[in-house]
């Protein structure tokens, strides 16, 4: 099986399960905290759609996006009275089929889980979708984290800990967007940031916007 299988099949028992917390994460409480109007956001990666159900409780019209089929069923059982729209794949295949232009792009713990030529993939496919002077939220692993130093070793970030996981190193991260054509509005590196249970990763936060 490979990595990439490995990765869709680990999530798709996760989800089966439904193991993830309902309540909103710390993450989107705070990029929430920021928007003064109604947006139209997507949302890359949504899982059980937590997050999704909060930003369209806040009146917000939000497009989550999975690529585990099990999250994409999960949500449309759980919300399937709510107003959100819902797709399975990638921000590939929604670019091919949805011709939306989005005024926010949020992804929350998704970057550590794609390969860098993924992550350059999906950034630039996002400056696309985005209106301009639309935003960017992201956040995800750093380098820094100590779980970064646990599992099988593939490259000097990336390891197999259970799953699959590339941790981000916020400079090199940093350039990538600029290079894209992203302006940094913030870029934060701390713990007490996405703490869960004992769990306190140390993760990046960053928003840019499509100039």
């Amino acid at each position: 099986m490979s990595f990439d299988k490995g990765l869709i099949h680990h999530w798709d028992e996760y989800y089966k399960k439904d193991k993830a917390p309902s309540f909103p994460s710390p993450f989107a409480e705070y990029v929430a905290s920021k928007l003064r109007t109604k947006q139209n956001i997507l949302e890359i990666g949504c899982g059980n759609g937590r997050d999704s159900k909060f930003f369209s409780s806040k009146g917000h019209h939000v497009t989550g996006l999975d690529r585990s089929g099990e999250a994409i069923e999960l949500c449309k059982n759980l919300y399937s009275s709510e107003p959100i729209e819902f797709f399975f794949g990638t921000i590939t295949d929604i670019a091919k089929t949805n011709k939306k232009k989005y005024d926010l792009i949020y992804s929350r713990f998704v970057i550590h889980a794609m390969s860098l030529n993924e992550e350059l993939e999906m950034l630039k496919i996002s400056y696309k979708l985005l209106k301009k002077n639309g935003q960017l939220f992201i956040e995800c692993r750093s380098t820094n984290d100590p779980l970064s130093q646990k599992g099988e070793i593939l490259s000097h970030t990336e390891r197999v800990f259970g799953h699959y996981r590339r941790f981000i190193i916020l400079d090199e991260f940093i350039q990538r967007l600029v290079q894209i054509g992203f302006v940094v509005v913030e870029a934060i590196e701390n713990i007490g940031l996405a703490k869960f249970g004992e769990e306190d990763p140390m993760v990046i936060r960053v928003q840019v916007i499509k100039a």
